[in-house]
């Protein structure tokens, strides 16, 4: 056999090797960022904007929140190329309420996606299968959709009849999983107005 194709064959084993072991060390950093941030009464928002050809590269972020008292508990943040990177602690959004974040989240999204929001502005419902959305609304919008998940499963329980399951009053969960719904729809028209506001603007 030619030593050029043994060689070669060396080197792409060596490479597939070495990218299996960076993304071990991706996960257990990820692992290691979700693990620190978990506790009693919070719940998890995790957001992840795919960097392309940017040399920001992308960004997760993953958001602590406390349903019972509507604050932010915790927050990491990893930028650009996630095999170099590590989790860094965020303090500008610890305090703040969902809703705040929420408008955090909305603004860094303009800034990066400017001339796609002046053409349609942010919505919760806007498709992002690319994960272009910045990385701040994702997690609060997967706060969103387990919420959601919340007040479906609520729904289905007072269908069979109030009642408390597993020590979950299930109907105190429909009513507050309501109250964010309507938050959300709120803020999602007030972002739209901002929007117009800034396109009318720069016209």
């Amino acid at each position: 056999m030619d030593p050029s194709v043994i060689v070669l064959g060396i080197l792409v084993v060596a490479v597939l090797a070495l990218q299996g072991y960076l993304t071990f060390l991706q996960y257990r950093n990820y692992q290691k960022a979700v693990d620190s941030l978990r506790g009693e009464g919070r719940i998890l928002g995790i957001g992840m904007r795919k960097g392309g050809m940017s040399i920001r590269g992308g960004a997760i972020v993953i958001l602590a929140w406390n349903e019972e008292k509507d604050r932010i508990e915790g927050c990491k943040r990893l930028q650009g190329p996630t095999m170099w990177k590590r989790f860094t602690e965020v303090e500008d959004y610890v305090g703040m309420t969902l809703n705040e974040v929420r408008k955090c989240g909305v603004e860094e999204d303009y800034a990066l996606n400017r001339r796609a929001r002046d053409k349609v502005p942010y919505s919760p419902l806007l498709d992002d299968k690319r994960r272009k959305k910045g990385a701040v609304i994702q997690a609060v919008e997967s706060i969103d959709r387990y919420l959601a998940r919340q007040m479906k499963a609520a729904d289905k329980g007072r269908q069979q009849g109030p009642k408390k399951t597993g020590g979950i009053d299930r109907e105190a969960i429909r009513r507050r999983a309501e109250a964010r719904k309507r938050a959300i729809r709120a803020e999602a028209s007030h972002g739209e107005h901002d929007s117009g506001a800034k396109t009318n603007k720069g016209g």
